[in-house]
C-alpha cells in the first residue's frame, strides 16, 4: 500500500506529563499518542514534533507528524484518537501532509505564551505563575523590547545543549487582563528553558530588582549567570506552529 504522511495538531495539559519526549518509565505525551495511534492503525508509529516541550509545559497548538500505509480518512482518525486518548490530550485536527513533511524541520516559526498572575487564583492555577510581589507593567514591556530580529539566546538557554543559539524573533508582546500578565513571543526556533528564562528575567526587571536593560545585556554578553530565575513550567504554553503554505 502507498505510504502517506499525516499531520496532527494536538492540545494537552502538561501537568501530569514528564514532557513530550519518550523517557523510560515516564508518562510522556509522545508515548501516550504513539500508543493510541498504534492501537488504531495496528502498526508501530514514531512521531516527529515541532517542539519538545518540557515536563509540566502545556500546548494548544503542538504539531506532530508520522507516516502510515493506512487509508483511514483524517476525520475518522481524529474521532478514533479522541476516543482512546486520555482526557489531558486532545487531537484538534488530522491532515494529510505533503510527502516528506517533517514537523520540526519544516516549521517556520513557533509561538509560545507565558501567563503570570499577581494574586492567588483557583480557576486556572495550573496554567499561570503566581508572582507574590507587585510588577510594573511598563517595566515588563520595556525589558523585552530588545527581543526583535536576529538574537542570540545563549544567555537564556540551558548550558551545553547547543553550539549555535541564534534565532530570529518575529514578534513579542505583553497583554494585561485583570490580574493576568501574558507574554507571547514568536521566533524561528527556541532552546531549552529559553522562554522561561526570558520571563524570569523580565519579572526581575518588572519588580525593580534589576534594571530594564537586563535582557538586552544578556543578549549582548550571552552570560547565563545574569539571567533571573527560570520561570516555572506550568505557566508556559506552545500555542502555534507556522508552516507557511508549504506543508498543507
Amino acid at each position: 500500500m502507498t505510504e502517506r504522511t499525516i499531520k496532527l495538531i494536538l492540545e494537552y495539559d502538561g501537568t501530569r506529563f514528564f514532557g513530550w519526549q519518550v523517557q523510560p518509565g515516564k508518562r510522556t505525551v509522545q508515548l501516550v499518542v504513539e500508543k493510541a495511534l498504534e492501537c488504531i492503525l495496528h502498526h508501530p508509529v514514531r512521531l516527529t514534533v515541532a517542539g519538545r516541550t518540557d515536563s509540566g509545559v502545556h500546548a494548544t497548538g503542538q504539531t506532530a507528524g508520522f507516516t502510515t500505509t493506512s487509508d483511514m480518512e483524517p476525520m475518522r482518525l481524529e474521532r478514533a484518537l479522541n476516543g482512546v486518548l486520555p482526557s489531558d490530550v486532545s487531537v484538534i485536527e488530522v491532515l494529510d501532509a505533503n510527502p516528506g513533511f517533517h514537523a520540526r524541520y519544516d516549521a517556520r516559526s513557533r509561538t509560545y505564551r507565558y501567563t503570570i498572575t499577581d494574586r492567588k487564583i483557583s480557576i486556572g492555577r495550573n496554567y499561570a505563575w503566581r508572582v507574590r510581589y507587585r510588577l510594573a507593567r511598563e517595566l515588563l514591556e520595556e525589558s523585552t523590547r530588545c527581543l526583535s530580529g536576529k538574537c542570540d539566546f545563549r544567555g537564556f538557554s540551558k548550558e551545553g545543549d547547543k553550539e549555535d543559539y541564534s534565532t530570529v524573533v518575529l514578534k513579542n508582546r505583553w497583554t494585561f487582563q485583570g490580574n493576568l500578565m501574558i507574554f507571547e513571543i514568536t521566533a524561528v526556533r527556541f532552546f531549552h528553558h529559553s522562554v522561561r528564562s526570558i520571563v524570569g528575567s523580565a519579572v526581575e526587571a518588572g519588580r525593580g530588582k534589576e534594571p530594564p536593560h537586563l535582557l538586552k545585556r544578556i543578549l549582548e554578553t550571552g552570560d547565563r549567570s545574569l539571567a533571573g530565575p527560570t520561570a516555572p513550567a506550568h505557566g508556559l504554553c506552545l500555542v502555534h506552529v507556522d508552516y507557511g503554505d508549504s506543508c498543507g
